[in-house]
């Protein structure tokens, strides 16, 4: 039986969208869909998941996303949710052969989401196809 464990992490980093904004910093919510038949109760080992996405966003985090070299030319250009989100699924993909599991889930879906002091403003999701 083929479940989804979604793993969720967070990002405090900042940016600014045009040259008139200010930098300012958002909390960013990452949840990540993993896709896959249970083994021993689960689908992957949570922890293990969530420690693994965590070492791919680390080096973002506490930066200015414009000028981390981390990120592609789009992301660091235009540091939305929805480029973010899409920048994050081709990473998340390329690491999923890390988990110690086999054949390791697939990844169904990244959703990132940005807040401010006042609650969410919004999020972008992407779904594998």
């Amino acid at each position: 039986m083929q479940l989804e464990l979604v793993v969720t992490l967070s990002l405090k980093a900042s940016h600014s969208l045009e040259e008139r904004e200010a930098p300012h910093e958002h909390l960013w919510d990452i949840q990540v869909g993993l896709k896959g038949d249970l083994n021993d109760g689960r689908v992957v080992s949570l922890t293990e998941a969530k420690s693994l996405f965590q070492n791919v966003i680390s080096p973002l985090s506490g930066t200015f996303l414009n000028d981390n070299k981390y990120l592609n030319g789009a992301c660091r250009q235009h540091p939305t949710c929805e480029n973010l989100a899409a920048y994050f699924f081709e990473l998340f993909q390329k690491v999923l052969g890390d988990l110690n599991k086999t054949p390791p889930p697939t990844l169904s879906f990244v959703q990132v989401g940005v807040w401010e002091e006042s609650g969410q403003l919004g999020f972008a999701k992407i779904s594998a196809s």
